[in-house]
């Protein structure tokens, strides 16, 4: 099973603002970001106008790898683009003046997506072409300590009539089977030659493995017949 790196944070890296002849970047021009599992979350990255002319700003997505799988949409100040974009396409800014800003906003899901993605907009003055920088957007997806020890842990047959055999990943060191009172009724110990259950005495019903390992505890539902 893949291992996932767990992250606490959103992080953006720091560094000097990057600027440009006729616009700067109000934000750093990279985001690294850890995503939650089946969360919308936004990141947007603003430009201001150096000097006091009205300055128009174009983009190009020029690498994309984001998972069809995830949800999301690229918009910039004066339009939203409905999706995230493929790479090569191409679209201009309203206009920025004064205190007005530019904008690259990135809106994301990745709903139980495991993977890491990178999105990269380049930007330029199109008065100008040749002036251009680069927004980066770095994405990671992330799983809770619980959500990442449930997918890596399973237990089988279920419904079962006498051995719960179980498998993980992890080094688990005790098992609990509970009823539907809450009720601790079994205890078992577990090693990595011991990783049964004898449940053939239980009665008929429908119960819950409560799974103990270094790395936290795990429930898992199954039925006795």
């Amino acid at each position: 099973m893949k291992t996932l790196l767990l992250f606490l944070s959103v992080v953006v890296l720091s560094g000097a603002v990057s600027a440009q002849s006729t616009f700067q970047w109000d934000t750093n021009d990279t985001i690294e970001t850890n995503l939650t599992p089946n969360v919308t979350e936004q990141y947007p990255m603003y430009q201001s106008v150096v000097g006091n002319d009205t300055v128009t700003l174009a983009i190009e997505v020029i690498y994309n790898d984001l998972p069809q799988s995830w949800d999301g949409m690229v918009c910039i100040f004066g339009i939203c683009m409905g999706q995230i974009p493929p790479v090569g396409t191409q679209a201009t800014m309203s206009p920025i003046y004064g205190s007005n800003q530019g904008m690259i906003r990135l809106t994301v899901n990745p709903y139980n997506g495991t993977e890491t993605a990178k999105l990269q907009v380049m930007v330029w003055d199109v008065d100008f072409p040749n002036e251009t920088d680069t927004a980066t957007f770095l994405l990671n997806t992330t799983l809770s300590t619980p959500e990442l020890l449930a997918s890596n842990v399973e237990i089988r047959p279920n419904p079962v009539q006498d051995v719960l055999s179980i498998d993980s990943d992890y080094d688990l060191n005790n098992a609990q089977i509970i009823n539907t009172t809450g009720q601790v009724i079994r205890k078992f110990e577990l090693s990595s030659v011991q990783q049964v259950l004898n449940v053939g005495d239980l009665p008929k019903g429908v119960y819950t493995v409560r799974l103990i390992g270094d790395v936290g505890t795990v429930d898992k539902r199954f039925v006795k017949l």
